[in-house]
């Protein structure tokens, strides 16, 4: 059961990081934000897909091939989703009318140069996630108990430590006193004698 739901944990993951990254960069590269449905729709295929691949070892041009595709899906996605569309002429997102015309061939699907870049960054933040999810999540982890560790240390329950007791100083008896003089006078004048 322990490797199912690491499978499982592993493809949400995936699922999360290439359809988030993708959104805001879409967003960000100027495309309209879509719809909830048009975020969740893709968000449960890429889950789909990615539980189905989650305990097999992909290979690199496989796992690129696969993030291509998904970026492209994405970006249908968002953009027939889009829940203001604009019309076709100067902008970076998409209109859903727009497309069924290109598609009918009575339009010129376009958009700037900035959506294929930003979705060539959500594919390559993608991969990388992917490829290096084990590692992060160590990395992550150890901040997290660092970052926990420093927060027990200031919440610590218990008794406050109560500083060290001061010495006390107690004076010496009389007779120590009489010695005292006498030890360190015969210390000063302990050397060999001097010859006459």
């Amino acid at each position: 059961m322990n490797e199912s739901v690491s499978r499982l944990g592993r493809a949400a993951g995936a699922a999360a990081l290439s359809t988030f990254s993708a959104l805001a960069l879409h967003v960000l590269a100027g495309g309209h934000a879509p719809s909830l449905i048009a975020v969740l729709a893709p968000l449960g295929a890429s889950f789909a897909v990615a539980a189905q691949l989650a305990g097999r070892p992909l290979g690199r041009w496989r796992l690129a091939a696969i993030v291509v595709a998904s970026q492209a899906a994405l970006h249908t996605s968002f953009s027939l989703g889009a829940v203001a569309p604009v019309p076709l002429e100067g902008h970076a997102g998409h209109d859903p009318s727009a497309i069924a015309d290109a598609v009918a061939g009575t339009a010129v699907h376009t958009h700037a140069a900035s959506m294929p870049l930003a979705h060539a960054l959500a594919g390559a933040i993608t991969y990388v996630g992917i490829r290096r999810a084990g590692a992060l999540l160590r990395g992550i982890a150890a901040v997290a108990v660092l970052v926990a560790r420093a927060l027990l240390a200031g919440l610590r329950v218990g008794p406050a430590a109560s500083p060290a007791p001061l010495r006390r100083i107690v004076p010496l008896a009389r007779t120590v006193r009489a010695a005292l003089p006498v030890a360190l006078a015969s210390r000063a004048s302990r050397a060999p004698p001097v010859t006459a």
